[in-house]
């Protein structure tokens, strides 16, 4: 079990300045991010993110493509849309932190985490298979199989980015997976710092964090910034938003937006750029909140976000032809396919997903 929390470091909290419908705006805004770039960065001459590394000239490269008005929203898309998981990161503490506090019994947690993923997960990962039967045929399924089914698996048992030198899984985004399920298993330690040390605890944590990546970003072969260490500024906001009061001023906004366009340019500062996103898209969150908060759209595609990022990785494919059009309208539209594909078909793996769980349980019969 936990400990109680230590009433000095949580003196008198605040209300949590995010509701349900704030978490499912952002969630939308997070996914729908996510699926735009994972379909833009693949095109033709796309402009490079600066995701999982740094490399000199990238950025420049991304506003010299973003200032043609018909690239535009390709280039965009394609470099900054992978920010959008930030969104994700911040939100998965966030909840915690508010739900899990005082997680109880460390198994149970984990186990009730798993039962809130993987029907997902499970349902996506099958109309996959069906969708490469169906390319494929029989031979072609089997022989993928035989190439990537051990990678499949170390990807559903959360432990493929932990194996040295390896890449992402054969559907990219799915490296996500592994990552929360990581965070899952170290949250109640991470919980029980917070607890003990308060915003101090958390700051150091995080400043230890960026220190151990820009001395080292991929220790044995492994990429830190698909783990939970990577992202430990990111987690940890969410934690004090929840907990300890943190806001975004416009100072700090400010400053962040700062920070963040120079560390797309200095090397040494690209290991602020993942925290300072997240920081500027809460502060401008701030000013659109009032709109958002009113498209039913937007809250049904944040309801739906898990499902979408499940599945954009692999329908995408779908669009690549028409991606590779030369007309800018025409890759602009194989992105919005794609999105609007991606919409529908987590709408219907959300809603069977939820007739399955509210199915009767039978009875079982009395004992004679």
């Amino acid at each position: 079990m936990t400990q109680a929390p230590d009433a000095r470091a949580v003196p008198d909290r605040p209300a949590p300045p995010l509701d349900l419908c704030d978490s499912a705006i952002l969630k939308a805004v997070g996914i729908i991010a996510i699926v735009l770039h994972n379909y833009y960065h693949h095109l033709p001459g796309a402009a490079v993110q600066n995701e999982f590394g740094w490399v000199r000239g990238r950025f420049a490269e991304a506003l010299i493509q973003a200032s043609n008005p018909r690239h535009f929203i390709q280039a965009s898309f394609s470099y900054f849309g992978h920010y959008g998981v930030q969104l994700f990161i911040f939100l998965s503490a966030y909840g915690l932190a508010l739900r899990y506090w005082d997680a109880g019994d460390r198994r149970d947690f984990f186990r009730s985490r798993i039962a809130k993923l993987y029907p997902t997960f499970a349902l996506a990962f099958g109309l996959y298979l069906l969708l490469k039967l169906i390319q494929d045929g029989p031979d072609g399924l089997i022989a993928f199989l035989g190439r990537h089914g051990g990678e499949l698996l170390l990807t559903a048992l959360g432990v493929l980015t932990l194996v040295p030198h390896h890449d992402l899984p054969p559907v990219g985004p799915w490296w996500f997976l592994p990552f929360i399920m990581q965070f899952y298993l170290v949250w109640p330690w991470l919980a029980e710092l917070a607890r003990r040390r308060g915003p101090t605890g958390l700051l150091a944590l995080s400043a230890l964090a960026i220190g151990v990546l820009s001395w080292n970003q991929s220790p044995l072969g492994i990429n830190l910034l698909m783990l939970p260490v990577g992202h430990l500024p990111e987690l940890s906001l969410g934690i004090a938003y929840a907990r300890f009061g943190a806001r975004v001023t416009p100072s700090i906004g400010l400053v962040s937006l700062v920070v963040f366009l120079l560390g797309n340019l200095i090397g040494p500062l690209w290991y602020f750029t993942p925290v300072t996103a997240l920081v500027v898209m809460l502060w401008a969150y701030g000013w659109v909140a009032p709109t958002l908060r009113r498209s039913r759209s937007l809250r049904l595609i944040g309801e739906i976000s898990m499902p979408m990022f499940f599945l954009n990785g692999y329908l995408r494919g779908l669009f690549w032809g028409i991606g590779r059009s030369k007309v800018w309208y025409v890759q602009v539209g194989g992105g919005l396919a794609t999105l609007g594909l991606t919409v529908m078909v987590g709408y219907g793996i959300w809603r069977l997903e939820r007739r399955l769980m509210a199915r009767p349980q039978p009875v079982p019969a009395q004992a004679v």
